[in-house]
């Protein structure tokens, strides 16, 4: 006597044909979107978005294609349809590397290896000019190096930010090493923006932004017109007893309206967490 299967033995066949079939459907596009994320560290932003819907499309085309390649389609229609497929890959793939160089991109990166003398390295020139290298960070819990990078086809802007964590006590001695260690900006500062008579309209040194305090150093040669351009800030957390150094770099940077929009529009402080 034959034995068929019953019809629920067949739906879970069914079913577990389709999980499958849509597992090796999303494979391809999960590994590229993987090794995009993994392997650049860009941070998504518009750009990068719509560079990752590139990538998902490439992802369904190569599985496409593989499913062609096991398909029991004649040799000469696989052919033409294989060519259809691999000419809209080279399409889809040359725009979407057109789009990552001309969109912008943000980087970010976290370094716990030798942090202080990795942002020291990197922040040389400011250092040069302050005189206020080895930074004296104390007894600290713990220390990060956090480097962000902004590109925009030939615009670069960079920060990089050393953010160290005390206990209560080490914390209170470290502000009192702060204030004792370093000359912070006292005179406005030039912002690039002028009024309807042409005088340059000037902002504090200092902003405060949440629990954050942001003080910037008076640079050796006491020249910060163009602060927007390239500055050296300090970071006061008093709730999370948190102290960060704040190096900033874009000479394409023609004007900020204060610091505490150079702080929360080009510094990208709301990637670190602080």
């Amino acid at each position: 006597m034959l034995q068929t299967d019953q019809p629920d033995d067949r739906n879970k066949k069914k079913g577990s044909g389709s999980v499958i079939k849509l597992l090796i459907w999303c494979m391809p596009t999960l590994i590229l979107l993987l090794i995009s994320i993994f392997w650049t560290d860009i941070i998504p932003d518009r750009g990068s978005y719509l560079s990752y819907v590139m990538i998902a499309m490439l992802g369904l085309i190569i599985t496409r294609i593989i499913f062609l390649l096991r398909s029991q389609r004649k040799t000469d229609s696989k052919v033409v349809l294989l060519s259809v497929w691999v000419v809209i890959f080279l399409v889809i793939f040359f725009v979407a590397h057109f789009i990552a160089i001309l969109m912008p991109k943000t980087i970010h990166q976290v370094i716990k290896t030798d942090a202080q003398s990795r942002f020291e390295a990197d922040f040389s020139y400011l250092f040069s000019e302050s005189g206020f290298a080895p930074l004296e960070v104390g007894n600290a819990e713990s220390i990060e190096y956090h480097t962000v990078d902004w590109h925009a086809m030939i615009l670069d802007s960079s920060t990089g930010i050393l953010l160290c964590c005390y206990s209560e006590e080490e914390y209170e001695r470290a502000i009192v090493s702060l204030e004792e260690r370093f000359r912070f900006r006292t005179e406005p500062l030039g912002t690039g923006c002028y009024d309807d008579d042409h005088v340059e309209i000037t902002c504090d040194p200092y902003a405060t932004i949440g629990n954050e305090r942001f003080m910037m150093l008076d640079p050796g040669d006491g020249d910060s017109s163009a602060f927007y351009k390239c500055c050296f800030l300090i970071m006061m957390n008093d709730s999370e007893h948190q102290i960060a150094y704040i190096g900033f770099y874009d000479v394409d940077l023609d004007r900020a309206e204060s610091l505490e929009e150079l702080i929360t529009d080009w510094c990208n402080l709301e990637y670190l967490h602080l």
